[in-house]
């Protein structure tokens, strides 16, 4: 899955029928008379005898009843034998004392018991695609039976089950669904476990190891809004609303659609039997094998779909809509009719990518089809489901002449990371969630080297470590961060890890092994890896012993050391080392010292981790930034002399090439000044790799920022930027000064820091200016350098770009009609909304709200939502934050974006906090009761904090919104820490280099 996208760069520039029939089990013997009541809309059947008894007993069993509601369930139903059975289940938030030493209180007997497991499901629904959007249905699920038990205990979560209809029955000694003991076993009781979203049946009759049963439920749910489960989303034709209904499952929510077992390693075959209106269209993972009228509503038809390969709940996906599509073979793109055009690019890359990745791994794609479909709605970016693969619009839909270059990189990515998730997840998944960062670290791994396949010219690859690497090493640092392979329970805990963690660092530390095993010896083990775990479930150690194998196998690796032996201090451990590096007088050695990094050496005493480092490095004489080979190893030892006579001799030396590693480096201050007198050498300073020259400048910025040297010697070497037209070197530096840049901002002394960038930026600021006026619309890493380059020159206030950008909007402003026609080259329309809604007034931000409501475009609508967050008019911006909360024209997937508009600024961060900490119950009810939606909202909102002041703002906010102290409330909590720390120790400083250079600069003009 590719989880949400940032809304913002984080930078200065501004993701049927019914089947094989079942007799029905008898609900009462003889002729029983019964008592009928009706609850929400539906009837239930109880006998006299029955309400009497329990009549009998309502008062004095009143109270227990109430307590057990109040705290596990809004509802309750009693069944045909009397049994209380919750039909719909609401999780409450624990309250727990603010502190992060208690951390989340869960029930962490989560799992599910592995007495049973199933084999195949055999599903059935029917949805009301109108009026109240509700579903109905029924699961047929094998079962084997692996130890002798009395009950069977799978998920449900919002669905309503009835005793009338559930059954378990034997299979025949064939094992046929349709060839079943016809006297269904006794079920004693069915109840669920609110806390743990366990539905469980209790037998009288023993389930017999070895034996195989089929277990019948029929259930019915609401299509909500949510955007989890199964969900409804609508989009508008002529002011027409047309409505689609469609999946989103991972991790935790295939329960909330139909009774599971709904964990990653219990695979099964699943047929699908789905009910649609005739006008519409339905798909799923696997193709339809033929459909018939329904047998009582003549308006709908029954799609019948083939059995599915073993798979996961959480991949089963279908969608009902009125879509159109287009195809190559068996690859075809959905979207509303009316953006179908806009998927053609996405089905020109696909079927070149599934290519290259059958090439790469060795094994052909398992299925008859892909379908991918561009949803109106979708939280996430885009997830990988098994033949069907859904997507935000904005990732699957590229409008050549609209979208920016951006996008189209965009969609090239995301296509090629759910593609890499049809081997890496869904042929071999991982056995439990807290191994998920295989599925997406590798996806987004091999997102870049799928972009790269199609797209050579785009030079993706070298941009790997200032999106992946440098992003995830400063959540990284955090003493609150986690493990790769972190141990979680509760749905909440698996949904934090789908985090920068799993995704970023992931892939980086795939990268680092790719490095020191060699592409051959790689790719080599991930073959036989998945070949030999094809449809099976997998941890990390599986895939350590495969690429072991083969490393062994080819003599890389001798028979004392392992890949797991390397890897485990990678993904066992939290953080990551800074090497750090200083010559020995009157020796040949090297040292070589591995501590963790932290910012302000928070780090706990005792928290001293160890790695395995894999060590590379050139001189000012080899200049070699292309051997990433290891030239030797770190064992795990803090200490290490390096043997060297030319590297102790050198006049500069710089380690880990390309960054390969997953580690920081710092030297010794000559090495430092060494460095940085090469790079101010205008002539030569490309001698450096792009991607070191980001290293440089991104280590240098961050040891600075820990406190590890002094911001004298980093800041030192950002002068070289001024000689710098590379585009990683530069993000990499927006990045750093983006940092300093919003702590700066409420000071006196931001103009110091202004002139220093412009100054910088000078260079490259005509340069791309200059392309401009060529119209160079193809070179891709030019586009994205000139967006970034101008965004932060209009940030930064440089009038010469602020005044080009205004002329161009009311040039649109002023064309005939502004809908049918955008004069503004699509890759700076980001920056030209953004700098005429700072500089203009009501009017601007009417206009661009008004273009944003009619323009059918996604990426479109995208950028003029940021720009609309550029308002420096506190009224404006609390409008613009309750359109979003209201849901009033903006999408409920888009409320993220909104929110974290607003907090980019300096007003609009107070504005944004203000209005969150006032309204965040009312926030949480609109985007469907996940507090972890408001954690993301908070963490916008608190990112430029960094004041004593607003920190015990913070804290009180947290602690009387009583909210469980989780990993991403203390995140959140120790960046703010970190910002205040870092006001009081390196503020000054900054300001005093910042006063030298500008008398310097001062000095050499006048």
């Amino acid at each position: 899955m590719v989880v949400k996208e940032m809304p913002l760069h984080e930078n200065l520039s501004m993701e049927t029928r019914h089947g094989n029939s079942l007799p029905m089990p008898a609900t009462s013997s003889g002729t029983t008379p019964t008592t009928t009541f009706t609850s929400t809309g539906k009837r239930y059947s109880i006998s006299v005898t029955t309400a009497a008894l329990l009549a009998s007993f309502f008062v004095c069993s009143l109270l227990a009843v109430g307590f057990i509601v109040y705290n596990f369930a809004t509802c309750a139903e009693l069944d045909a034998g009397g049994d209380i059975v919750c039909t719909s289940v609401h999780l409450r938030n624990s309250k727990h004392s603010h502190g992060a030493e208690d951390g989340p209180k869960y029930d962490q007997d989560v799992r599910l018991p592995r007495s049973i497991q199933p084999i195949k499901y055999n599903i059935t629904l029917e949805p009301q695609m109108s009026g109240n959007f509700t579903f109905t249905g029924s699961v047929q699920i094998r079962v084997l039976v692996l130890e002798d038990c009395y009950n069977i205990t799978m998920h449900a979560e919002d669905l309503n089950i009835t005793r009338n209809d559930l059954a378990v029955y034997r299979t025949l000694a064939n094992g046929n669904m349709d060839e079943l003991v016809p006297t269904s076993l006794r079920i004693r009781k069915h109840y669920l476990v609110g806390s743990k979203q366990f539905f469980v049946i209790e037998l009288y009759d023993k389930l017999k190891s070895g034996s195989e049963y089929v277990v019948h439920i029929s259930f019915a749910g609401i299509i909500k809004d949510s955007l989890q489960g199964f969900y409804r989303s609508s989009y508008e034709v002529h002011n027409e609303t047309r409505w689609v209904a469609s999946t989103q499952f991972q991790a935790t929510d295939a329960r909330r659609a139909f009774p599971c077992f709904d964990e990653p390693a219990l695979k099964a075959n699943f047929t699908m039997h789905i009910a649609r209106p005739r006008h519409l269209t339905t798909i799923s993972n696997m193709p339809i094998v033929y459909s018939n009228n329904h047998e009582t509503l003549p308006n709908y038809v029954w799609d019948h779909f083939a059995e599915s390969v073993p798979m996961s709940t959480y991949l089963v996906a279908y969608a009902i809509s009125d879509f159109t599509h287009i195809s190559s073979g068996n690859f075809s793109v959905w979207a509303r009719a009316d953006a179908i055009k806009s998927a053609e690019y996405a089905l020109s890359v696909g079927p070149k990518i599934l290519d290259f990745l059958q090439s790469f791994f060795g094994i052909a794609f398992p299925l008859p089809k892909i379908d991918m479909i561009a949803l109106p709605e979708f939280q996430a970016g885009a997830m990988e489901n098994w033949g069907l693969i859904t997507f935000r619009e904005t990732a699957m839909l590229f409008d050549k002449g609209v979208a920016t270059a951006s996008n189209k990189q965009r969609v090239a990515s995301v296509v090629g990371h759910e593609l890499a998730h049809q081997w890496f997840g869904n042929l071999v998944t991982p056995s439990w969630w807290s191994d998920i960062w295989l599925n997406e670290g590798f996806a987004s791994y091999m997102e870049y080297l799928t972009a790269n396949a199609v797209a050579p010219e785009w030079k993706l690859l070298d941009e790997f470590v200032v999106n992946e690497l440098q992003t995830v090493f400063q959540l990284d640092a955090l003493t609150t961060t986690h493990k790769i392979s972190q141990e979680v329970g509760n749905p909440q805990e698996i949904f934090e890890l789908f985090d920068r963690i799993s995704y970023a660092k992931g892939s980086t530390v795939i990268r680092m092994m790719s490095h020191f095993l060699t592409d051959a010896v790689f790719r080599g083990g991930l073959s036989k890896y998945l070949s030999e775990m094809a449809y099976k479930s997998a941890t990390q150690d599986d895939l350590w012993r495969f690429l072991t194998d083969e490393a062994k196998t080819s003599g890389l690796l001798d028979s004392s050391t392992s890949v797991k032996a390397i890897m485990d201090t990678w993904t066992l451990q939290a953080g990551y080392p800074m090497l750090k590096i200083s010559r020995h007088p009157n020796s040949d050695a090297v040292r070589l010292e591995q501590v963790r990094f932290s910012y302000g050496n928070r780090s706990k005493s005792d928290d001293r981790p160890l790695w395995w480092i894999p060590i590379t490095y050139t001189t000012d004489t080899e200049l070699n930034f292309e051997n990433t080979r290891p030239t030797t190893w770190i064992p795990r030892t803090k200490t290490y002399e390096l043997e060297n006579r030319y590297l102790s001799t050198a006049k500069w030396f710089i380690f880990n090439i390309q960054q390969t590693g997953y580690y920081r480096v710092n030297y010794d201050l000559d090495n430092w000044r060494a460095v940085t007198q090469h790079l101010m050498d205008a002539a030569h300073f490309t001698q450096i790799a792009p991607a070191n020259r980001a290293q440089l400048i991104d280590d240098v910025m961050n040891l600075a920022r820990g406190y590890h040297l002094s911001y004298d010697t980093a800041m030192n070497l950002t002068r070289y930027l001024a000689y710098e037209t590379n585009h990683v070197p530069w993000k990499a530096a927006n990045t750093n000064f983006n940092f300093i840049d919003s702590m700066f901002a409420n000071s006196g002394d931001y103009d110091l820091l202004k002139n220093y960038l412009l100054k910088l930026l000078r260079k490259v600021y005509n340069e791309v200016e200059d392309k401009d006026s060529q119209g160079d619309n193809e070179n891709i890493p030019m586009l994205l350098k000139r967006s970034e380059v101008l965004s932060m020159a209009c940030h930064l206030g440089h009038q010469p770009c602020i005044s080009e950008s205004t002329k161009q909007f009311q040039n649109w402003v002023q064309s005939p009609n502004p809908d049918a026609y955008n004069p503004i080259n699509p890759n700076m329309r980001g920056i030209v909304y953004c700098a005429a809604i700072q500089y203009g007034t009501e009017y601007e931000w009417d206009f661009t709200f008004e273009r944003y409501l009619k323009t059918s475009v996604p990426a479109e609508k995208e950028l003029l939502l940021n720009g609309l967050g550029c308002s420096k008019e506190p009224w404006l911006l609390h409008r613009y934050l309750r359109r979003g909360i209201a849901g009033q024209h903006i999408r409920k997937q888009d409320v993220f974006r909104v929110f974290a508009a607003v907090s980019n600024t300096v007003v609009g961060q107070k504005i944004a906090f203000d209005y969150l900490r006032n309204n965040w119950q009312e926030i949480n009810t609109y985007m469907g009761s996940q507090i972890s939606n408001i954690h993301t909202l908070l963490k916008f909102a608190s990112k430029r904090m960094n004041s004593k002041f607003q920190l015990a703002e913070l804290e009180e906010f947290v602690r009387d919104s009583h909210w469980v102290y989780n990993r991403t409330i203390q995140q959140i909590m120790e960046q703010v820490e970190i910002n205040v720390d870092w006001m009081n120790r390196n503020y000054k400083s900054i300001v005093k280099w910042l006063q030298r250079e500008a008398g310097t600069t001062q000095t050499q003009t006048t």
